[in-house]
């Protein structure tokens, strides 16, 4: 942000991850290096999925007109190379005389993107990878996806050696770490401090959504005026406490042992299901296979397998997921696996006819085994 409101700012700015709060901000930002009267000519907002790399490049070394610097954004850039995306990179040698030595690999981190291979119209990597190395400094490029090049690919090692490119990758923030980031961000935006109590439940009940945390922290700064800090009681009383969990919400709370929170979105997931008998074996399921998955990377971790080979066995795409389970390893180990699934498997006899307690005591008396 200081880079893009100096003057050091650099002609490519690239961010990647699945939280866009950030990239949002950072993007807004770098639109205001244009004055408002000037954009008309000098500012482009694209889409990975409705432009070619060869537009982009074209309009990135057009020169502004009237002003000092253009702005060109685009969004999803790597969707314009979706149609080879499907392509694994080839790292095999070529034999002499032509042709591969027949292995192909996946890309080593499968949350990587590999665009390296033959390619037709449009613009290619190539094309894309050069204008990184040596763009035109009138153009302020910003380039936002998801999940970022193979590091070991052309455009993967451009934006990495390149003097004139700042990337970042903005992963979504862990809800333990959520208190601590709402003091901070209240601090700094709003010279805003908060008891303990109510930091935990704003945190608790807005979760990792930090453009909702923004606004709510916004409208408790609007309310609590002066020197005072916000209290529980304001939390309550301004911030709308009806955060919709999901099975995901549930699951991370299990991988926390944190067994208040667990009971209270088991509660909401029974309350708001259609068929709470139907919810909890759907449920039993999803923690069947998510702790299978945490067994089976302790297995073969266990075994001396890297990380990226065991993340391959296992099936895993998102590295950020991958970390995730490994993480919950420590709080489940591999001795503790064989019991939570006899604790799951007897939950689901319970649920299909095998004991006559409801469907709510079957499911939090599951969380309460695994959880102490």
């Amino acid at each position: 942000m200081e880079e893009l409101r100096g003057p050091e700012i650099k002609p490519v700015y690239a961010f990647f991850g699945e939280e866009s709060f950030f990239p949002d901000r950072l993007q807004d930002a770098a639109i205001s290096v244009v004055p408002e009267e000037a954009r008309d000519f000098n500012l482009d907002v694209l889409y990975g999925l409705e432009v070619k790399a060869d537009k982009v490049i074209d309009v990135c070394r057009s020169y502004p007109m009237m002003a000092e610097r253009r702005v060109v954004v685009v969004r999803d850039f790597m969707k314009m190379f979706d149609a080879r995306q499907t392509r694994t990179e080839r790292r095999g040698a070529e034999r002499p005389g032509g042709g591969h030595s027949g292995l192909e690999q996946a890309s080593a981190d499968p949350g990587e993107i590999s665009l390296d291979g033959p390619e037709t119209g449009g613009g290619t990597v190539d094309d894309l990878a050069n204008y990184l190395k040596q763009p035109n400094p009138s153009t302020l490029l910003i380039l936002t996806s998801e999940k970022r090049p193979a590091a070991n690919s052309k455009l993967g090692s451009a934006l990495k050696k390149s003097k004139t490119v700042t990337s970042h990758t903005f992963d979504p923030l862990g809800e333990y770490h959520l208190p601590q980031w709402i003091v901070d961000w209240a601090s700094m935006e709003h010279n805003l401090t908060f008891e303990d109590n109510a930091v935990q439940l704003l945190a608790f009940h807005v979760g990792n959504h930090l453009q909702q945390l923004t606004v709510e922290i916004a409208k408790l700064a609007a309310s609590c005026k002066g020197d005072r800090a916000v209290k529980e009681q304001d939390v309550k009383d301004l911030v709308g406490l009806s955060r919709e969990y999901s099975v995901f919400d549930f699951q991370d709370a299990l991988f926390e042992r944190n067994t208040g929170k667990a009971m209270m979105i088991a509660r909401q997931l029974l309350h708001n299901a259609d068929s709470p008998a139907g919810e909890v074996i759907k449920v039993i399921s999803y923690l069947y296979g998510t702790f299978g998955k945490i067994w089976h990377i302790q297995r073969l971790t266990r075994k001396g397998m890297s990380p990226n080979l065991v993340q391959e066995s296992v099936g895993i795409k998102s590295n950020f997921y991958y970390n995730k389970l490994a993480r919950a390893g420590y709080n489940y180990p591999l001795a503790v696996c064989p019991w939570l699934f006899e604790v799951l498997l007897d939950a689901d006899k319970a649920i299909k006819g095998f004991s006559r307690q409801s469907p709510e005591s079957v499911l939090l008396m599951t969380v309460k085994k695994i959880t102490t």
